[in-house]
């Protein structure tokens, strides 16, 4: 998310939304009654004429929806820059990548901040190889942009590619890739041919958390990449993997019976009255229905974690109630 003001004593925020990962993290910031505005299409009636007109327009929040492209906020119209759109009555405003708002709220709580500032300050950075047999290109996606890194070729010829050529040139690519794997990327994308992809996942990158994608060719590759939107669902993956640790850490200590982690509404109570909570993991629908336990814990400073990629971890997190939080130990 590129934020170009962030005013946390005015409540207000001016940003524009780079990903669909932007669009999940506002989900927990707008809120009923907040202030929203941004362009939006919306039929405008002149006479006995109407027509679709692109218009900036600020409207009361009363509903949030999210779904697989954009955040679908619904409300009453309080401003209008076309004066043939009437005031008070409801529009929704769909906030798309590439969209830019501008938004007031009547008070932001310390999590909602911090999700804004990791939108804007931890963009994820990706890398990427698209290759065929001869031929391979390295990419860096960072701040949203993609960049090529370096190429590298290795003239092939008939027959003999197909032994020691071939051998030759994945040793090489491996050994680049290997290079670039140290260096901790958000994602680690390997994109070429079926059959050459289980070679190098089999032969040369053995036991490396890579994200092999299938494409036709080295040069139209990371188009390929793009259009089937692959990118966003491997870093959605790799926000998966973080979700299923801390599940697997909180019902291990719950099934040893460890007190510095608590479940249940009574017990969670009872806890904060003795200990500091140091983290929670919570669900979306409990984030979304519990302001008041939510409060609560952002002033004490907990660090809020938030479970939205629907897999078994969440469901795990569901059956305990939505909520699950760390103590300080007794």
């Amino acid at each position: 998310m590129k934020i170009t003001k962030l005013d946390t004593k005015s409540c207000s925020v001016k940003a524009i939304v780079k990903s669909y990962s932007d669009l999940v993290a506002l989900q927990y910031i707008l809120e009923s009654g907040d202030e929203l505005t941004a362009y939006s299409r919306r039929k405008v009636v002149v006479g006995k004429s109407q027509e679709i007109k692109t218009i900036k327009i600020g409207i009361l929040i009363e509903k949030v929806k999210l779904t697989e492209t954009s955040l679908d906020i619904t409300g009453r119209i309080t401003y209008s820059s076309d004066e043939n759109v009437p005031l008070h009555k409801y529009h929704t405003i769909q906030i798309k990548r590439g969209i830019g708002f501008t938004l007031k709220k009547g008070r932001f709580l310390n999590f909602q901040i911090k999700l804004l500032r990791q939108a804007a300050e931890s963009s994820p950075t990706v890398f990427i190889c698209v290759y065929e047999e001869g031929a391979a290109f390295f990419y860096v996606m960072s701040n949203y942009r993609i960049k090529r890194k370096m190429e590298f070729s290795k003239a092939v010829s008939g027959k003999r590619f197909k032994n020691e050529s071939r051998k030759d040139f994945f040793t090489k690519l491996s050994a680049l890739l290997l290079e670039e794997y140290k260096k901790r990327y958000s994602a680690f994308i390997v994109a070429g041919k079926a059959m050459d992809n289980e070679d190098l996942r089999n032969n040369y990158l053995k036991d490396k958390n890579i994200t092999y994608e299938v494409v036709s060719y080295a040069d139209t590759g990371l188009r390929e990449l793009l259009s089937k939107n692959r990118i966003n669902e491997v870093l959605n993956n790799a926000r998966l993997s973080i979700q299923r640790q801390l599940i697997n850490e909180y019902l291990s200590g719950i099934s040893r019976n460890d007190k510095q982690y608590a479940y249940g509404k009574e017990e969670i109570n009872l806890a904060l009255i003795e200990r500091v909570p140091q983290q929670a993991l919570l669900s979306k629908e409990y984030v979304l229905n519990n302001r008041e336990i939510l409060e609560k814990l952002d002033s004490l400073g907990c660090e809020v974690v938030l479970f939205d990629e629907n897999d078994e971890s969440l469901s795990q997190l569901n059956s305990f109630g939505g909520i699950l939080v760390k103590f300080t130990s007794i």
